[in-house]
């Protein structure tokens, strides 16, 4: 059962050579009989032609299909690995000679088969591997095949990146079976139990979605729509505002999960290809303070495996540049480029994985009508690489240049998918505009139906798949190390914005200093009412400052973030990236504010007092960013989280128990300043320099002592414990909030 290089049929383990000619089909004197109610007598044959193999169909009742796709009697060109189905049978075409894979730059042989006759075969994209695979999306050393004494084979998924796939499903590892299919990155494997067989799917990937809906809540903004999307194909999605052409498109791009219906890439699920797929948002996913090559180079250490060296890292980003013609501009400000030229930069990001399928949203929106031509007409190009490409735009003038058009009526429903001349005919109007008034004219409902009823093309339709259950994700600390690197680059690049949030901690200490007169904590002789409000005053400050440090970190970028998500940037690296970056501010911002505020208007303690009194102001600072970056997940625009941040802090002013005291609040109001850090803050300081001492060395004011012996007596531990809790607090709500949202 030694292959040789012959071309050869593998079905249920078994090998059946082709010297020339075979039938496939039920009955018992074809070449491969298929032992199955859903294959005719004679269902197909196999053939020598134009120098290789092709199948044809032989009038089946139930069709033949090749890799999903339903063929005719025209002759189908095979390469090794196809599937052929037969019924509900799987078939596999095999050819060529042995030889090493390698990467798609090399100049080898088309067909790639390697023997395993050993014990251990990796696969990966370093040269060391007995597999070697050459795509960005695929790790170092990704996988191994490991062969046990009973002659079993065992797929082991090595930490890879983007995951392995084993029969369309992503695996950490399982029982690998005579014609099993292993997917890695574009790769498809086939294992005919002592040989593997690979081809590069990258450019001949097919997307099929079938009864895709979503809905949110109890509204449906998608209703059942099917749609397929062949290689080299560029498809526009038009319709009027609100008709769910960016909901589908997002589907179909694997951002958001549908409630319904089932989305495949050449029979594979669409979660488990996602690095198959690019998708350029309408927000810009590019930061503007950002170089042109220096955005795309953080973009490739998110997007592609972390083992990439930095000569693999440059070439990505080069080709990239060169593929959308952007050298001139590497060393741009991404903020200097033109609208054209910044979205260029945005389909450059997704091209460094060189993903098979496209999907842009309103690329065209804001461009002039000589860039939104040129823009077009790019993305023809692209896809004229066997690259499928699909966009959602309001503009018709170029819609001639697309192989396809969707049109999309009002509440979700697809009125139409066909040729760009055909849409006219289909709506009786004479230029593409035309649609957009003759939709109004019948329902959603109508279009919906007649387009049906009238279709040439067939409605595609998808066997269920199961989703898989989890995707791999990348080492948290590398990743944080990367969103690091590009946060602190971005802050200090907006060198206005930092002198502002920097130079207004020393303005409000020197606005303290000149509110309260010297000698405010001396002993004896100060003034223990009013130092109760200078620390009080402290407390509020630095809950302000960092409230407004991050409250417009989040909603600024969310676009990016729900990009960057979708291809593996992990939530958790994300937020402590913020964080980190934060803390560092927030810290240097205490360290102005109360340094000045307390070389003037000095406490009088021991220096170990004062590290507890600024360690406490520190984590009282690094909460409040917490809340910050709360209010900012929950509002859609900066101006929102600016006007929201008050409403945040007046709480914190009113119920620390400096204004009124806890003791004399209310039953609602008392139970309201338990979850009040800034009380915390104030007790935790007060207890620091002895305030109940102080309160009680004044005689006049210990008669009228408001906050008793109780409210200044709390440790330095709980102290610090309990802005902590309300860190953790706000930290996980807020990245609930975001993965919910991520998730829709």
């Amino acid at each position: 059962m030694e292959f040789t290089g012959v071309a050869a049929l593998l079905h249920d383990g078994r090998r059946v050579p082709l010297d020339g000619e075979a039938t496939l089909g039920r009955a018992d004197d074809n070449t491969l009989v298929v032992a199955d109610e859903r294959a005719s007598r004679r269902h197909a044959r196999v053939f020598v032609y134009n120098g290789g193999f092709a199948v044809a169909d032989l009038g089946s009742r139930h069709g033949t299909f090749v890799n999903g796709e339903r063929i005719t009697e025209e002759p189908r060109p095979l390469e090794p690995g196809d599937a052929i189905e037969v019924g509900d049978q799987l078939i596999r075409f095999l050819s060529g000679e042995h030889t090493r894979m390698a990467s798609r730059e090399q100049e080898v042989v088309a067909v790639q088969t390697v023997d395993f006759a050993g014990k251990r075969l990796t696969l990966g994209r370093d040269q060391k591997n007995g597999v070697v695979l050459g795509d960005p999306n695929v790790s170092r050393f990704h996988a191994e095949l490991v062969r046990s004494d009973d002659g079993s084979v065992e797929l082991v998924d090595l930490g890879s990146r983007n995951g392995t796939r084993l029969n369309g499903e992503l695996t950490g590892g399982g029982r690998v079976e005579p014609g099993a299919e292993i997917g890695i990155g574009p790769f498809q494997i086939v294992f005919d139990g002592q040989s593997l067989t690979a081809r590069d799917d990258s450019g001949s990937l097919r997307l099929d979605a079938s009864e895709v809906e979503m809905k949110v809540g109890d509204k449906t903004i998608l209703k059942p729509t099917s749609i397929s999307i062949e290689p080299g194909e560029l498809v526009a999605l038009i319709g009027e505002s609100g008709a769910g052409k960016s909901t589908l498109l997002k589907a179909l791009a694997g951002v958001h999960r549908p409630t319904g219906g089932q989305i495949t890439l050449n029979g594979e699920p669409l979660a488990a290809r996602l690095t198959d797929v690019g998708y350029v948002p309408q927000d810009e996913i590019v930061h503007r303070l950002l170089d042109v090559d220096e955005a795309l180079h953080y973009a490739a250490r998110l997007r592609l495996p972390q083992d990439v060296s930095e000569e693999e890292m440059d070439a990505a980003v080069h080709r990239v540049l060169g593929e959308l013609s952007l050298e001139e501009h590497a060393s741009t400000r991404i903020g200097s480029l033109s609208g054209g030229q910044r979205k260029r930069t945005g389909v450059a990001t997704e091209l460094l994985s060189r993903p098979s399928v496209l999907f842009l949203d309103e690329p065209t929106t804001g461009l002039d009508p000589g860039l939104e031509t040129q823009m077009m007409q790019l993305l023809r190009e692209l896809s004229r690489g066997g690259r499928a490409v699909a966009v959602v735009t309001h503009a018709t003038k170029n819609l001639a240049l697309c192989d396809r058009v969707v049109v999309m009526g009002r509440g979700g429903v697809m009125a139409f998918d066909g040729r760009p001349e055909d849409a006219l005919e289909f709506f009786g109007v004479d230029d593409y505009d035309g649609i957009y008034t003759a939709l109004p004219t019948r329902s959603p409902d109508e279009w919906g139906k007649r387009y049906h009823d009238t279709a040439e093309r067939p409605i595609p339709t998808v066997e269920p798949v199961p989703e898989p259950e989890s995707r791999p994700r990348p080492s948290l600390i590398p990743q944080v190390g990367v969103l690091v690197s590009r946060y602190l680059r971005l802050f200090t690049r907006d060198r206005r914005n930092v002198a502002l949030l920097v130079g207004q901690a020393p303005v409000l200490a020197i606005f303290g200093v000149a509110l309260f007169g010297s000698g405010l904590f001396d002993r004896p002789g100060g003034e223990p009412g009013d130092a109760v409000s200078f620390l009080f005053l402290m407390a509020i400050t630095i809950i302000w400052l960092g409230a407004i440090d991050a409250a417009p970190e989040v909603v600024k970028e969310r676009g990016v973030l729900e990009r960057e998500s979708a291809v593996g940037a992990r939530l958790t690296a994300y937020l402590a990236s913020k964080l980190i970056v934060l803390f560092g501010l927030v810290g240097l911002q205490t360290l102005l504010y109360a340094g000045i505020l307390l070389a003037f208007r000095p406490l009088h303690v021991d220096a170990g007092d004062y590290l507890v009194v600024f360690g406490i102001l520190l984590l009282t600072g690094c909460a409040a960013v917490g809340m910050g970056l709360l209010v900012s997940s929950v509002v859609t625009t900066q101006d929102q989280a600016m006007s929201l941040i008050p409403l945040a802090v007046i709480p914190q002013l009113l119920f620390s128990g400096s204004i009124v005291p806890v003791e004399r609040m209310a039953g609602p109001a008392e139970a309201i300043s338990q979850v009040i850090f800034g009380q915390w803050s104030l007790a935790g300081i007060g207890t620091a320099i002895d305030m109940n001492g102080r309160l009680a060395e004044d005689p006049e004011f210990s008669k009228v002592n408001r906050f008793g012996t109780d409210f200044f007596d709390l440790s330095a531990g709980a102290a610090l414990g309990a802005q902590a809790i309300f860190l953790v607090i706000f930290v996980t709500a807020t990245a609930l909030l975001l993965r919910r949202r991520l998730r829709v």
